[in-house]
């Protein structure tokens, strides 16, 4: 029998005052594409229910058209 040994590593960060406030707005980002990525796949399948659903590459063609729409989101990472 084999045994299988998982490591891992913790880790802390401590970030500054503007630190903080640009992981506050990343993740406020990331929480919005997310949610308008989840309605736009909600609507499409109850208007098609046999439609593919949109992979990765479709995914970031669409935060494209988002970062247009939403200037803001351009302070976070590409995708």
């Amino acid at each position: 029998m084999t045994k299988t040994i998982i490591k891992g590593v913790k880790l802390r960060l401590y970030p500054n005052a503007q630190q903080k406030k640009q992981l506050w707005q990343m993740f406020g980002n990331d929480r919005k594409v997310w949610n308008l990525m989840l309605d736009m796949a909600k609507h499409r399948y109850q208007n098609n229910p046999g439609s593919h659903f949109v992979n990765e590459y479709g995914m970031n063609y669409l935060l494209k058209r988002l970062k247009q729409e939403y200037p803001y989101l351009k302070a976070s990472d590409s995708t």
